[in-house]
């Protein structure tokens, strides 16, 4: 895993984790901090792996409290993800017409 993958998904998680609704939001914050700081030299690829994955499942979780146009770039939820779309999707409902 390339150290830049590393910091954006750490700079993903800080970004989201500003929207999360909690008077601990800061102390949320400096957990997130230091859980990275005190992983940063591991080299097992396992255990690695294994925090990555709790890492992503930790966005996913914050970006839940990310308003529509707030949404970190980069993502989980980014319209990287959706192939191009974008964040803007209209919906619009039409009963039977006739022409």
């Amino acid at each position: 895993m390339s150290e830049a993958s590393v910091l954006g998904l750490y700079r993903h998680i800080l970004k989201a984790a500003k929207y999360f609704p909690s008077k601990k939001k800061l102390s949320i914050i400096r957990e997130i901090k230091a859980e990275f700081k005190a992983n940063k030299d591991l080299t097992d690829p396992d255990r690695v792996a294994h925090c990555r994955v709790l890492a992503e499942r930790g966005l996913s979780d914050l970006e839940a409290y990310v308003p529509a146009g707030g949404r970190p770039e980069g993502g989980l939820g980014s319209s990287m993800g959706l192939g191009g779309l974008g964040g803007d999707i209209n919906i619009t409902l039409k009963g039977a017409t006739t022409q």
